[in-house]
């Protein structure tokens, strides 16, 4: 489901804080400008990577880590935090995924649309901010900015993700379409460094909120990482907003499983991937990937497919102290036991309900994949 978001025009309260940021630290901003020459004769052009991290420090995720290992969660599991699939290597497995037969998610949303692009196009008006939460490598959102540039809609995008490397990189790719017609010229691209709160943040700052209107853009299902519970949260966008979403309402367990678990082993690989990420943040090598293995299993009670990390045997996990790198305390995961990375929630009809309700939206437009399971909405947002 892809979801347009309309706001009314009174003021509204962000909340810019739903996963636990710090809303009342406005971060300062870091522009990098990374030069980049074009395979034509046009002229060179950069490419601004805008650091909106909270103090621009490197995120660190090692203290969720020690938290997850020594505490359980709601499902009597320990857990690692996903944001650790996320770096440089995990992203371009992640690509690599989006291309396997089995997963169905990204060409339904693409035939989507290819479908629909020049119809949401036209709801967006000049001046723009299009802000996508997660960009990815951007296969989906050219179609739609090849479709506001055919229109000659001047707008800005930006792009927010993890891992700058990987934003310089698509970004680079993106400023030329795939036809070869040249640049984008209405349509301006920019990157946003930092987490789903820091862009949270940014986009609540004076002078994006004075902007004619922002769209959020959450596509691949994203949204679907949260439980229905959390992804209300998740929707409440500044004022004049819309929101363009992604949904998966798939519940056929084989199709589903498939999707997560390839033959090709990619997703095997992107979930170990979180293991040298963990050592990574922690400073040492805490986990030894050989010792490990994955078990996807599809959750049918709670519609969602979680993809576990399991110990071949016992594995001792030590925790250093950070300056001596002493032993502090250790974590013993038993063998065979689940150690819960990710999950991947699908949203029935009731659950889309729900979540309109909850985050005070109201659908305006849908469009449903051949088998109706993945949708695209447009939604109005009314308090």
């Amino acid at each position: 489901m892809l979801v347009e978001l309309s706001v009314a025009p009174n003021p509204l309260i962000l909340d810019a804080n739903p996963g636990g940021g710090r809303p009342e630290k406005i971060p300062s901003e870091t522009q990098i400008n990374v030069s980049v020459q074009p395979n034509t004769d046009e002229e060179r052009y950069d490419i601004d990577i805008i650091d909106i991290r909270d103090g621009q420090q490197s995120f660190d995720l090692a203290p969720a880590i020690r938290s997850g290992l020594q505490h359980r969660n709601e499902h009597g599991h320990r857990t690692l935090p996903s944001l650790l699939l996320w770096n440089e290597r995990g992203l371009k497995l992640f690509e690599e995924i989006t291309y396997t037969p089995e997963y169905y998610l990204t060409n339904t949303e693409i035939a989507l649309l290819e479908a629909h692009s020049r119809e949401i196009a036209r709801q967006i008006e000049p001046g723009t901010i299009l802000l996508e939460l997660g960009s990815g490598n951007l296969r989906k959102i050219r179609i739609l900015l090849q479709a506001l540039e055919a229109q000659g809609r001047r707008v800005g995008y930006y792009a927010l993700d993890l891992d700058r490397r990987e934003l310089e990189r698509t970004l680079g790719q993106l400023r030329t379409d795939l036809d070869g017609r040249g640049f984008f010229r209405h349509v301006r691209c920019h990157g946003l460094h930092g987490t789903y709160d820091d862009g949270q943040v940014w986009i609540a700052r004076p002078e994006n909120a004075r902007r004619p209107r922002c769209v959020l853009l959450s596509l691949g299902s994203t949204l679907g990482s949260f439980a229905p519970a959390e992804a209300a949260a998740r929707l409440l966008p500044p004022s004049s907003s819309r929101i363009i979403l992604g949904l998966d309402g798939c519940t056929d367990a084989g199709r589903v499983f498939a999707a997560y678990n390839d033959r090709a082993g990619t997703n095997r690989a992107f979930i170990l991937n979180a293991l040298d990420g963990a050592n990574a943040h922690l400073g040492y090598e805490a986990f030894l990937a050989s010792d490990w293995t994955v078990r996807g299993e599809w959750d049918a009670g709670a519609k969602r497919h979680v993809q576990y990390l399991v110990p071949l045997r016992d594995a001792q996990v030590t925790f250093l102290r950070a300056r001596q790198h002493q032993h502090h305390q250790s974590v013993t995961v038993k063998a065979n036991e689940k150690l819960e990375l990710t999950s991947s929630y699908k949203f029935d009809d009731a659950d889309r309900e729900r979540l309109w309700t909850e985050s005070g939206l109201r659908a305006t437009k849908q469009f449903l994949s051949k088998d109706g399971s993945y949708e695209e909405r447009e939604l109005l947002l009314e308090r």
